[in-house]
């Protein structure tokens, strides 16, 4: 089992310090500028909470509620399809959030677990990153005489994924 250093008040502070203010529609939620003027007093009592969270592998059910808002996908929304939902999540598991994400992050990036390839909301992993590895590929693949099969897939709508699956296992096999 795999475990991690605590996490510090100072660490905590730097997360706080990183949220964005924005307004929060819940009535029990603290709202991200009131955590940002009080960071000092409470990162250590945050950091104690969220180390035994981590410790315990539980985490408050009343942090878990958030609220889905429907955002449209288009710009004149006609029909439930044409909206995506985005959960609006308590300030405190955003911050919960980002400490687990800065541990799994550290621990991944520090032993060499994390594929090179994936460039998708990646520190210094561009899409311009990527198609220059692609043509990079291709251009080798050339100079050794293999045939190059590139697929791109627009996924803004699951449907697509699933169409593309059906039409290779049925109408395209490599050998």
């Amino acid at each position: 089992m795999c475990t991690f250093p605590p996490t510090s008040a100072d660490k905590i502070r730097q997360i706080i310090a990183s949220l964005k203010c924005k307004t929060t529609s819940y009535s029990y939620d603290i709202s991200a500028k009131f955590l940002k003027i009080s960071a000092s007093s409470l990162s250590s009592w945050l950091s104690e909470f969220f180390n035994k969270c981590e410790a315990k592998g539980e985490f408050p059910n009343l942090l878990k509620i958030s609220q889905i808002t429907p955002i449209p996908k288009i710009t004149s929304p006609k029909s439930l399809n044409d909206y995506r939902p985005i959960s609006i999540l308590p300030t405190l598991s955003k911050v919960f959030e980002k400490v687990i994400y800065s541990r799994l992050y550290s621990f991944v990036t520090s032993n060499c677990i994390l594929s090179p390839q994936p460039h998708g909301f990646r520190t210094n992993h561009s899409t311009e990153l990527a198609i220059t590895v692609i043509y990079d590929d291709m251009i080798c693949n050339e100079d050794n005489k293999l045939i190059t099969c590139t697929l791109f897939v627009d996924l803004r709508k699951p449907l697509t994924v699933l169409i593309i699956k059906y039409y290779l296992k049925n109408y395209f096999t490599l050998e």
